[in-house]
C-alpha cells in the first residue's frame, strides 16, 4: 500500500523530488571533487584529508534542511497513512527507506558528475605542471569513491536519525499542519544578547587582524592560527541577532512594513528564522573560505614567489583554487535551490496575491526582490569582515614581499570579487527565469 501511494505522491509532487535530487547530486558532486583532491594530495605527499571532513559538516546542515523541506511537503500525506491504520514506527522506517533509495541514485549520479568535473578541470592542470603525480583517471576514481561513500553514509545516517526523531515526535494533528507551521521565538531567545556576542566577537577579530598587520612575525603567526575562532563566533552571532531582530520587527507590525512588498519578504525570511540563521552562517563561511582559498592559491601560483619547491607550490596553489570553486558552487547552488524551494512552499500565497489583484508583472518583480535578498543575505557580514581586512593585510605583505609584488593583494581581491559578481549574475538570472516560469 505504501509503495503505491508513494508512487502516486511522487507523480503529484515530481517538482519537489526534482529539487531534492538536484540538491543531493550537486552536494555529492562537490564531495567527490573534494575526495579526488584529498586522494591526489595524499599521493603527492600532502595532507588534504580535512577538506572532505569540512565538506561533510556543511553537507549535514544542508541535507538536514532539504529533508525538513520534503517532510513539510509530505506531512499531510503521512498523517493520512496514520489515519488509515499504519504504525508510526513502520511509517517512519518506510519514509526513510524511500529517501535512502533516492539517495543511492543521487550518489551514483553525483559521484559520476563530480569525477567528470574533476577530470575536466583539475587533471589537465596536473598534466601540465605536475608530471610526478602518476595516477590514471580510473585509479583516481576507484580510490576516491570509498571516501565519498563513507561521507555519504555518515551524512545520511546523521540526517536520517534527525528526520526519524522528528517524525516520531509529531502527532497526527501536528503532521496535518506541519507544512504551514512557522518557527516561533522561545522565551529564552534574546536577540540583544546575540548582538553583544557579535560585538565582542567582531572586536576580537578586529584585534587579531590588527595584530597580524602590525605585530612581529612570531606574534602574528599565533594570531593567524586562532583568528578563525572569533570569525566563526562573529558570523554565527550576527545571523542569530539579525533574524531575531527581523522576527521581532515583524511582530511589531509597524506601518512602514505595509509599503510595497516589505512585509511579505520579511515574513518569508523569518518564517523559519532559526533554520535560516544557521544556513546563512554556513553560506557566509563558505564565501569567506572561498575568498581566502582563492587569494592563497593565486599567491602560490605566482612564479616570483618561491616558498616551496616549484611542483609542490604549484600543487598547493591548485588545491586552493579548487577549494575556491567548491565553496562558490556550494554557496550559489544551494542558495538558488533554497529560493526555488521557498517558491514551492509559497505557491498558495502567490496564488492569493494574484487573486486579490496583483498582476503577473508585480509577482515577477516580487520574485526578483526575493532572489536578490536570498543571494545577498550571506554577504551582509561577509563583505564588512572581508573588505576592511584587505588594506591591513596588504600593508603586512608589502613589508614581506619584493617590490614587484607590492599591493598584489588588492589585485587578487578584485579578481575574486569579479568572479563572485559573475557567479551572482548567472545564478540570479537562472533562478529568476526558473521561478518566473513556475509562477506562470
Amino acid at each position: 500500500m505504501y509503495a503505491r501511494l508513494a508512487i502516486r505522491s511522487a507523480k503529484r509532487s515530481w517538482v519537489d523530488y526534482l529539487l531534492y535530487i538536484a540538491a543531493m547530486v550537486i552536494l555529492l558532486a562537490v564531495t567527490e571533487v573534494s575526495g579526488c583532491i584529498a586522494v591526489m594530495g595524499k599521493t603527492a605527499g600532502f595532507q588534504a584529508a580535512s577538506l572532505p571532513v569540512l565538506i561533510a559538516v556543511i553537507l549535514i546542515a544542508l541535507v538536514g534542511y532539504i529533508n525538513a523541506f520534503m517532510l513539510k511537503q509530505r506531512a499531510r500525506e503521512l498523517a493520512n497513512y496514520l489515519l488509515l491504520g499504519m504504525e508510526k514506527n513502520r511509517l517512519s522506517l518506510l519514509f526513510l527507506a524511500e529517501f535512502l533509495l533516492i539517495g543511492c541514485f543521487c550518489f551514483l549520479a553525483g559521484t559520476a558528475a563530480g569525477f567528470a568535473l574533476c577530470r575536466a578541470l583539475v587533471l589537465p592542470a596536473l598534466d601540465r605542471g605536475m608530471d610526478y603525480l602518476k595516477m590514471t583517471p580510473s585509479a583516481l576514481y576507484a580510490r576516491s569513491l570509498p571516501h565519498t561513500f563513507f561521507y555519504f553514509c555518515l551524512v545520511e545516517a546523521v540526517c536520517a536519525f534527525q528526520l526519524y526523531g522528528r517524525i516520531r515526535r509529531l502527532q497526527i494533528r501536528e503532521l496535518m499542519y506541519e507544512k504551514k507551521r512557522n518557527q516561533t521565538m522561545s522565551r529564552t531567545y534574546n536577540p540583544k544578547k546575540w548582538g553583544l556576542v557579535f560585538l565582542a566577537g567582531f572586536g576580537c577579530l578586529a584585534a587579531a587582524v590588527w595584530g597580524i598587520a602590525f605585530l612581529p612575525e612570531h606574534s602574528a603567526g599565533f594570531l593567524i592560527s586562532v583568528a578563525a575562532i572569533p570569525l566563526f563566533i562573529t558570523v554565527f552571532a550576527f545571523y542569530q541577532w539579525l533574524f531575531g531582530f527581523l522576527y521581532a520587527l515583524r511582530r511589531e507590525k509597524s506601518a512602514s512594513l505595509y509599503q510595497t512588498n516589505r512585509l511579505y519578504i520579511l515574513a518569508e525570511i523569518t518564517s523559519d528564522f532559526q533554520t535560516h540563521a544557521i544556513l546563512n552562517t554556513v553560506f557566509c563561511l563558505c564565501f569567506l573560505f572561498s575568498a581566502m582559498s582563492f587569494i592563497v592559491g593565486r599567491f602560490m601560483l605566482r612564479p616570483e614567489l618561491a616558498l616551496f619547491e616549484r611542483s609542490v607550490q604549484q600543487w598547493m596553489g591548485l588545491v586552493q583554487v579548487s577549494l575556491c570553486v567548491v565553496f562558490l558552487v556550494i554557496y550559489f547552488s544551494m542558495l538558488s535551490l533554497q529560493q526555488l524551494i521557498q517558491i514551492r512552499q509559497e505557491a498558495e500565497s502567490l496564488r492569493i496575491l494574484y487573486y486579490i489583484g496583483r498582476s503577473a508583472l508585480q509577482l515577477r518583480h516580487l520574485s526578483m526582490q526575493q532572489t536578490a535578498v536570498r543571494l545577498s543575505l550571506p554577504l551582509l557580514i561577509a563583505l564588512p569582515v572581508f573588505v576592511p581586512c584587505v588594506p591591513l593585510l596588504n600593508r603586512k605583505l608589502n613589508c614581506l614581499l619584493p617590490g614587484t609584488l607590492h599591493n598584489i593583494l588588492f589585485r587578487f581581491t578584485g579578481e575574486y570579487l569579479l568572479c563572485t559578481f559573475l557567479f551572482y549574475t548567472c545564478y540570479f538570472l537562472a533562478v529568476y527565469l526558473m521561478s518566473r516560469r513556475y509562477m506562470e
